[in-house]
């Protein structure tokens, strides 16, 4: 593995980043973002030594997509909004308008931040399946590391994956609901990948943090309400000691003794979805995260 320093590693995900919002939706789990976004939080595990094996892995996948870029949007004849909500948008988004819904998102980039508008945007994905959840949050995460304003292809790009989607009835929660499931038999892997990355939105600071947090707070219940669950048995072994003992650091050596010739974007975003769970659940639940990753990691054959 060719060493680089942070600043070459930040450098070349920016850049990656730049090139991902260039690139059409097709699949929720197989668009660029996703994996540029979860390969910098787990480099991010190790500034030390950043791995570079991931960042010429990103390129690779980047690379094979620039023939689906998306094409520059053209100028819709659209009255103006004296005023613009999340409800405006969230309604052209239900009746699959999607010019309205475009040009609504053009002109609050007038007077908003990026910031701003993806936090609306996730606000509404929270709202259906949870699968543009986890690709407009990924939009957020790596647009506010750039930190920088970026061209509105990722406007584009997000209403497509909103589109992709369907909204759900919202559902009442117990008010005895506990949110930390991760104690029970039975998630899967797609289970996991949500759960952690709502939990990363949860505890996150964001401008739309009360309406968002109870948003989250529905599509954990609701995702988990028809889930069979069985607590995991107290005579389970952990075969991964040092992901105990390390937490989420560990996976940053794990990757390191990984061959690059073994990594797919599923390995990567079940990498962080683990390191997602280490970070936002109590020490006294880490062992329950390493039962998932020693039962599903022997599916990536590495």
């Amino acid at each position: 593995m060719t060493k680089i320093n942070k600043e070459k590693a930040a450098e070349i995900i920016g850049n990656q980043i730049i090139n991902a919002l260039e690139i059409k939706f097709c699949e929720f789990n197989s668009h660029p973002i996703r994996l540029v976004q979860a390969s910098k939080s787990l480099i991010g595990l190790n500034l030390e030594q950043p791995n570079s094996d991931l960042l010429y892995f990103n390129d690779f996948y980047i690379d094979k997509n620039k023939n689906n870029l998306i094409k520059e949007t053209e100028n819709v004849d659209f009255k103006p909004n004296e005023v613009i909500t999340v409800h405006d948008i969230e309604q052209a988004l239900i009746n699959h308008d999607r010019e309205v819904a475009l040009c609504m998102l053009n002109q609050l980039s007038l007077v908003s931040s990026n910031i701003h508008i993806l936090e609306c945007l996730i606000e509404i994905s929270l709202k259906q399946t949870g699968k543009s959840f986890l690709v407009i949050w990924s939009l957020y995460r790596s647009i506010f590391f750039l930190n920088k304003e970026v061209n509105n292809s990722f406007l584009s790009l997000s209403i497509d994956i909103i589109l992709s989607d369907n909204f759900e009835d919202l559902i009442h929660v117990d008010s005895d609901f506990n949110a930390n499931i991760i104690a029970y038999e039975g998630l899967s892997n797609e289970f996991l990948d949500l759960y952690a990355h709502l939990l990363e939105a949860y505890n996150s600071d964001l401008i739309r943090e009360l309406k968002i947090k109870s948003l989250i707070e529905n599509m954990i219940f609701r995702k988990s309400n028809n889930i069979k669950l069985n607590k995991f048995e107290d005579k389970n072994s952990i075969d991964y000691p040092d992901l105990l003992n390390s937490g989420r650091f560990w996976l940053s050596e794990f990757l390191i003794k990984t061959d690059k010739q073994k990594f797919t974007m599923e390995l990567i975003l079940f990498l962080d979805s683990i390191r997602c769970l280490f970070r936002f659940l109590d020490f006294k639940n880490h062992k329950f995260i390493c039962l998932y990753f020693q039962r599903n990691i022997k599916d990536f054959n590495v």
